[in-house]
Formats: C-alpha cells, structure tokens, sequence
C-alpha cells in the first residue's frame, strides 16, 4: 500500500508538551513532502489557536480544525467545508449547560462572525479557559442569555470546560435528550492541564456525523485520494474516528487507552519525537 496523505493531530502528537514542534518532527514533514505524500493538521483547535503552529511548519493547504467541523485553506484562512449546530441544538446544549452551573462556550466560523467564541452566561471563566485565552489571540462576544447571541447561526460547537467528575453527567444528559442528532464527548484538555495544573476536561457538542474522519473523508474527495491511502496519527477522544477509518492509523505512546485499542500501530511519545517516527514507517512502507 502505497501512502498518500498523512493526518496529525496537534496537542499530544505533533506538539511536545511544550506546544512547540521538535526539530526532527519538522524535519520528518518536510521529508513526507519531498517524497509527494501530503500532510494535513487536524486539530480540536479554531484556526487562531493554531495559526502560530502552521505558520512555523510552513503549512498551506487543508486544514483540518475545530474538531472536523471546519477545513479551512491555510494560506488564506477561507472556509472550505464548514458543518455547524442546527439552533434548536445550540439553544438546548447551552440550557442544560446553564442548569449545572457551567458557561457555554460557542465557537464560531470566524470568517462569519467575526470573532472566534460567544460566551454564554454570568458564570466566571474557569482557570483554563482564562488561561487559553491569555496564550491564544481568540476573540470572544460575552452574553448574559442565549437570547442575547449576536451570531448563532455560525456556531460549529458547543463546549464547556470543568473537572470530568462535573462535565459526565452534563455530557450524559446531553445525550439523553438530544440521542444521534449531535455527537457529545468530554475529555482531558491535556495542554491547559500541564500549563495550570488542573484536571481540566472539555465538553464538546457537534452536529451529528461532525468528527475528524468525516472531514478528512471530504478532503480527500476533493484530492481525489482513497481514503485506504491514509494514514492518521493522534493520541486523544477527537482521534478515535480517524484512528479507527484511516488506512494506517497511528496512537501515540501517550494516547487515550481507547485510541490505542482501535489503532494499527503504535508511536513513540510526543515528547519524544513519535510523530518523526511514523513518518519514516511511511517513507519505507511507500519504498517497498
């Protein structure tokens, strides 16, 4: 089988604990390139959160960000494919939100809206997310109510952030009320946890089908690659589709033990440089 696309999330595989890419692992994508395999970011970050990322590796093309909800083209920031949360999704995620006590988050198409989050309600920031937007140049709106929502049409998730302890249930009663017409998950929001010490975990509400996978599904019917010629390389719960449906997919040393489960083949850490490894699995496997 020969490779034509490789896949990499960002927090916990390309970047190191330190949010940065390593000079083998740059080294390995500039490798992939030269031998004609194409190389896409795809990340649960807005394009603002991870322009910094792009710009170092020199990235143009597909992006792949929001957790699949948006692909952008890099070069440009221009929406290519954006899938967002029907209203009646939006208003109904955020009220049982308000209910437990947490804000709502709503990020946007910022090429829409003009600006990257709406923060739903009176509560306070929690210590992650001021965090996250002191590191990243997101831009918000803040709102009292849903009824205040100055853009809701161009919501592509909604998300709370808390300890796991307070976001399963939330997640859980989500999932009762809304079934398969959205896709809920919570998860450890790994780099906020490293920067501020908290068990932080994130709560992510999509229109139903929205996930890494079906994204990288409708690059490549647009590149015109079989979707068997790919390989996908991550560590978190935003992998688990693309982990699972790609031709090769890769977990990290450091992955979520239900990635690891679904996966063909293992990394090294991210620490160490196991994005630059799979790469030269690719390199040889396309030799052969």
């Amino acid at each position: 089988m020969r490779y034509r696309l490789v896949i990499t999330d960002l927090d916990g595989t390309l970047l190191n604990r330190r949010g940065q890419v390593s000079e083998a692992n740059l080294l390995a994508i500039r490798r992939l390139q030269d031998a004609g395999v194409e190389v896409i970011p795809a990340t649960g970050r807005a394009l603002r959160e991870a322009d910094h990322v792009l710009d170092f590796i020199n990235h143009v093309g597909h992006a792949i960000m929001a957790g699949g909800a948006l692909v952008h083209d890099a070069t440009d920031g221009r929406v290519i494919i954006r899938r967002g949360l029907p209203e009646d999704l939006v208003r109904g995620t955020s009220a049982i939100l308000a209910e437990y006590g947490l804000l709502s988050q709503h990020l946007q198409d910022h090429t829409c809206a003009g600006f990257d989050y709406v923060m739903v309600g009176d509560h306070a920031f929690d210590p992650a997310t001021k965090w996250w937007f002191e590191v990243f140049p997101v831009t918000y709106q803040r709102v009292a109510s849903i009824e205040h929502h100055p853009s809701i049409e161009h919501t592509v998730r909604v998300g709370g952030v808390a300890p796991a302890d307070v976001l399963a249930p939330v997640a859980q009663r989500i999932a009762r009320e809304f079934g398969d017409r959205l896709a809920v998950q919570h998860w450890s929001a790994q780099t906020a946890e490293d920067a501020i010490n908290s068990p932080t975990h994130l709560l992510e509400a999509f229109d139903r089908g929205v996930n890494k996978w079906t994204a990288i599904e409708a690059v490549c019917a647009e590149l015109g690659i079989d979707p068997a010629e790919t390989v996908a390389i991550g560590d978190g719960l935003n992998d688990l589709e693309m982990i699972r449906h790609a031709g090769l997919g890769v977990a990290m040393e450091n992955a979520d033990p239900r990635i690891a489960a679904v996966a063909k083949a293992r990394a090294g850490h991210h620490d160490r440089d196991g994005f630059a490894a799979v790469a030269e699995i690719v390199l040889q496997a396309n030799r052969g």
